[in-house]
């Protein structure tokens, strides 16, 4: 076979199209809840079983409700739901080795689980899953003797910034036994179409002139770009290449700049996406919530990104900070959206730069027990310490659900099942006396979609496509720009954001609104170095 370096000139630039997408994929079944910590794997399966072997019942109870049959707030439906959880969990031994759980002589109900701080359900990916969406195309490839890591390094050099030879280099200098497996790699990517090259490189200098320094740039959802003087920091990075949902351009891979680093903020998929962070260089620091704040159980970010290929992560601790020339990201508590109160470790951030602070606040509200940043005196801290917060970027959803169909049901005693909790409740008035405290100039609404390349199936989307659908969803929500007339009278203004809205400094401490909509246009990104894609020359 002809030597595939050979296929390109050597210094030109390689890189993935933007409707080109890798999956990695793992040797065993993922389990629940992957990457999960603080319990033993098994244990959680046995919990997750007994809440599947339940669920009919619980919805027969549900229906019963709507069928007028029982009473919304029937007293004695806890104490049937758990002596029917503890029958089901006493006829199985299996469960029983692992779960605990009865009927006490005062009355009480005894539910636990054995707790395993070091372990959490951490996954090997022996392959990968290669797409192809304008061709519609699908390949897979196993590996041989490169382990995950070395691969997910090399998917990170594809961004187009760096030339063949460049890349012929990494490969080879990857190890001992991993050239074969990235030659392979490559040989299928191009065999798929998947690569694209150019004679230049011009994606940082493009996304450098409509952007000036300490502006934020949406990308879309909660995904944001800060420019700190000429590098950027990114946030919550949950990014869709095109067409993958639907049939737009999109900001994919090589159509935004090298981050100087990537701050996570919590565990929900759309803020940790492992498809996205393969696509990002893996030589960068990754900053995720600390195991330090954890109560029981926490998300094993060290061993995802690891396994991705990243070689710095970083657990940023409540109060700790991550520097930069004049200034700092600090970690700051995030509460609520956790309607089983399982109490993850999640980070808040507020970028504070040379004077002027920014709050990542993103889904952060009330919990269950009405604890928030405002009621722990956290915002009261924040401007004690670095002084006014100018823009405070939050979301406006105010989801609340019976507990059973949470995420983490499974890990919540089963009396609470039928039970309401929050699943980010942030009405108007929390948001209101979060920007008072904060002494805030604007409140961005954001991280509920933002952009029409994102899904509109989930509860927290909502697209300019389907009004009646957003309607269904938010019919007994306060109305969200209600929120305006409640923030006018300390002087903070409200925008709803959308992706490639420029939220910029104002000589006076304040925040204006430009749009980036047309200068950083997917399509127009990648017409940049590429002309148009090879679909439109057909």
């Amino acid at each position: 076979m002809a030597n595939i370096w050979n296929s390109w000139n050597r210094d030109h630039y390689l890189g993935l199209h933007p409707w080109t997408w890798i999956q990695f994929e793992s040797a065993e079944l993922p389990g629940p809840f992957p990457f999960f910590g603080g319990v033993d794997p098994e244990v959680v399966a046995s919990l997750q079983e007994a809440h599947h072997l339940m669920q009919s019942a619980i919805d027969t109870a549900i229906s019963d409700v709507f069928a007028h049959r029982g009473p919304l707030d029937d007293p004695d439906r806890r104490r049937r739901l758990e002596d029917a959880y503890a029958e089901l969990v006493q006829s199985r031994p299996h469960l029983r080795a692992h779960i605990r759980c009865g009927r006490r002589p005062d009355g009480t109900f005894q539910w636990e689980f054995p707790l395993e701080p070091g372990k959490s359900a951490k996954m090997t990916y022996v392959g990968l899953r290669g797409f192809n969406a304008a061709t519609q195309q699908v390949f897979p490839l196993r590996f041989n003797d490169a382990p995950a890591p070395a691969l997910g390094k090399f998917l990170g050099l594809l961004d187009g910034t760096h030339t063949v030879a460049e890349l012929q280099s990494a490969a080879e200098k990857s190890g001992p036994g991993n050239t074969g497996d990235l030659t392979r790699l490559l040989e299928n990517l191009k065999a798929y179409d998947c690569l694209g090259v150019a004679p230049r490189s011009s994606i940082r200098s493009r996304w450098l002139a409509p952007t000036q320094d300490r502006d934020v740039i949406h990308l879309g959802h909660a995904a944001l770009l800060y420019r700190q003087q000429d590098q950027f920091f990114l946030f919550d990075p949950w990014l869709m290449p095109w067409f993958a949902e639907m049939p737009i351009p999109s900001l994919w891979g090589s159509l935004h700049p090298r981050p100087a680093a990537i701050f996570l903020t919590h565990d929900h998929d759309d803020h940790v996406d492992p498809r996205t962070l393969l696509t990002m260089p893996k030589d960068i620091p990754v900053i995720v919530p600390s195991r330090k704040n954890r109560r029981k159980l926490y998300y094993d970010y060290p061993a995802l990104l690891s396994e991705l290929g990243f070689a710095r992560v970083i657990e940023l601790a409540h109060g700790e900070t991550f520097p930069f020339e004049g200034g700092c990201v600090a970690s700051v508590p995030f509460f609520g959206e956790d309607p089983c109160d399982i109490e993850m470790p999640r980070n808040c951030y507020l970028i504070a730069d040379r004077g002027r602070n920014t709050l990542v606040h993103v889904d952060s509200g009330p919990t269950n027990a009405g604890r928030s940043a405002l009621t722990e005196g956290v915002i009261d801290d924040l401007v004690k310490r670095y002084g006014p917060i100018a823009t405070i970027f939050a979301s406006q959803q105010q989801l609340q659900e019976v507990r059973t169909f949470a995420v983490h049901a499974c890990l919540s005693p089963p009396g609470q099942w039928l039970e309401v909790g929050e699943d980010g409740f942030l009405t108007n008035s929390y948001l209101a006396q979060l920007a008072t405290s904060a002494k805030a100039r604007l409140f961005v609404s954001y991280a509920t979609g933002g952009a029409d390349w994102y899904p509109d199936h989930l509860s927290f989307m909502f697209s300019r496509r389907n009004p009646s659908r957003t309607a269904l969803l938010t019919a007994h929500w306060e109305r969200p720009e209600a929120l305006k007339d409640k923030l006018a009278p300390v002087g903070c203004g409200y925008h709803y954001s959308r992706a490639l809205d420029i939220l910029r400094a104002t000589p006076d401490g304040g925040t204006t609104v430009v749009s980036a909509g047309e200068q950083l246009f997917p399509l127009t990104l990648y017409r940049l170095d590429h002309g148009d894609p090879p679909f439109l020359k057909r």
